[in-house]
């Protein structure tokens, strides 16, 4: 029995001991380690290398190194520094529309434009004169992110009436029911995805002419894409109803042909984004994890070969007006400044400036960046700085929500209310 009791308790301190813990290296030491041997004039900046650095700083929690990586040194060396003198430009009240959650704002034709919330649509003209108004009847829906959709007679669409209705409602201008579609019956699926057997109405808007709405439906980035006329025909867009499992055939670049020019953002599920440029002969996309260490610090790809990661990079990207060079803002919800930078075609870091990116000027020679300050600072396409603006009302800030320079007029939260004015 003595031999038996001496191998259990020999066993149960074998299971009960364990070897002392490694200590983990501490990933500042590591992090500063891989920089210095980065900014070494004979470094090798291969791929490996890189991804080594960006990790390490990631880990230690130094997003600066992977700014300084972005730039391809040090990064306020090409800060762009705005107009020194700031200029107050007034605006007047066109319409007060009380208070919008979440509102979505669209350039429609080059002489509508339309303003959204869940339960409320407002239809303008060029002269911010309001021209309908759409009150969704909803049950237990939201409009899914979207919400609804004029076109420029007054008649709308919607979707999610009842919640995951998966159906696009027609109404007339004077909010009466027409019609309603499935999504099956928009575009057929090739086979069941679910027990319903049809999709989300994932987003719709009117095309540039007016004539019809651009529909995107299923999960994600779509499984297909059609235009809609007003009586309810279809077409289905070229290559938008890939096969189930096939993620490379993309409803590549007829979205953004179909709608006004520079207003649709980029498409796709919210961590895989992208987006042509003007002459839909390049794209930007932005990729990134739904969780973990990475999933604050997007890959952005562009051209041939183009990429770089920006520290907590969001869905405010694209092309600067008629070229192959970028912009990537950044997207802090916790009071920290946004920052745009901006690449050439080629991948090279051109500067960064303060603010984030709201619209271009009136002839597309320029960008507006609205900073922390609610300052609308605008840098021509050569990046050199050409003004620094404040739109009050009644002497306070009026920060820009959505802006139409060519029009004069924009949509800016004050207080807890959204007005159109015009300057």
């Amino acid at each position: 029995m003595k031999p038996l009791c001496t191998g259990l308790l020999l066993l149960l301190c074998a299971c009960c001991w364990c070897p002392a813990e490694e200590e983990e290296a501490d990933p500042s030491v590591e992090c500063t380690t891989r920089l210095e041997a980065w900014r070494k004039p004979d470094a090798e900046h291969d791929d490996q290398t890189r991804t080594d650095l960006i990790e390490a700083a990631i880990r230690a929690e130094r997003p600066e190194v992977i700014e300084e990586v972005a730039a391809g040194g040090d990064p306020s060396a090409l800060e762009i520094q705005p107009s020194a003198d700031t200029k107050d430009i007034a605006v007047s009240i066109v319409r007060d529309l009380g208070e919008v959650e979440n509102g979505v704002f669209r350039r429609m034709t080059k002489n509508r434009f339309e303003a959204w919330s869940s339960a409320h649509g407002w239809l303008f003209n060029a002269k911010g004169k309001l021209l309908g108004e759409a009150l969704p009847p909803r049950r237990d829906g939201t409009g899914r992110e979207w919400y609804g959709a004029f076109l420029p007679d007054g008649r709308w669409v919607t979707t999610d009436l009842w919640e995951y209705d998966r159906t696009l409602t027609f109404f007339s201008r004077e909010g009466k029911w027409l019609q309603e579609i499935p999504s099956e019956q928009l575009a057929p699926p090739k086979e069941a995805r679910d027990g319903n057997g049809h999709d989300l109405i994932g987003w719709a808007r009117c095309d540039r002419n007016g004539e019809g709405w651009v529909v995107s439906i299923g999960p994600r980035d779509g499984r297909a894409r059609v235009f809609v006329t007003p009586n309810g025909k279809t077409r289905l867009m070229e290559g938008s109803l890939p096969g189930e499992n096939d993620t490379q055939s993309k409803p590549w670049a007829e979205p953004w042909k179909l709608c006004y020019p520079r207003d649709l953002e980029p498409k796709g599920y919210y961590i895989a984004l992208y987006r042509p440029s003007d002459d839909y002969l390049s794209q930007i996309s932005m990729n990134r994890p739904g969780h973990g260490l990475w999933s604050g610090f997007p890959v952005y790809e562009w051209g041939k070969e183009s990429k770089t990661i920006i520290p907590n990079g969001g869905h405010n990207f694209g092309f600067l007006p008629g070229t192959h060079a970028v912009y990537i803002s950044t997207d802090w919800f916790d009071q920290k400044e946004n920052k745009t930078w901006f690449f050439g075609a080629e991948g090279k870091c051109r500067g960064w400036a303060r603010g984030a990116y709201l619209t271009d000027s009136a002839d597309e020679k320029a960008i507006w960046l609205l900073n922390q300050g609610n300052e609308v600072v605008s840098l021509g396409l050569d990046l050199k700085p050409r003004a620094r603006m404040r739109f009050t009302l009644r002497g306070a800030s009026a920060k820009p929500v959505k802006l139409f320079p060519g029009l004069r007029l924009g949509f800016f939260a004050l207080d807890k209310k959204m007005i159109l004015a015009r300057w």
